[in-house]
């Protein structure tokens, strides 16, 4: 399965989409590649992308911190 195939697959959950919103249309344009569509389109993706890389948890943890600035 690919990493986009997977994305599209989690965020395809309802609950995420109007958590998020994320519209039923705008799936299919979803990518694990920038530009990201939303914050938490690129952690997901970030997550997809560095577990693909064999990165630790505590690196892939690090990346999000930058995403967010923290």
């Amino acid at each position: 399965m690919s990493r986009n195939t997977i994305l599209r697959e989690i965020l395809s959950d309802k609950e995420l989409m109007e958590k998020y919103g994320i519209k039923e249309k705008d799936l299919d344009k979803i990518s694990t590649s920038p530009p990201f569509y939303k914050d938490v389109v690129e952690t997901m993706a970030t997550i997809i992308n560095e577990k693909d890389n064999h990165l630790s948890d505590s690196q892939i943890y690090t990346r999000i911190k930058n995403i967010y600035k923290l």
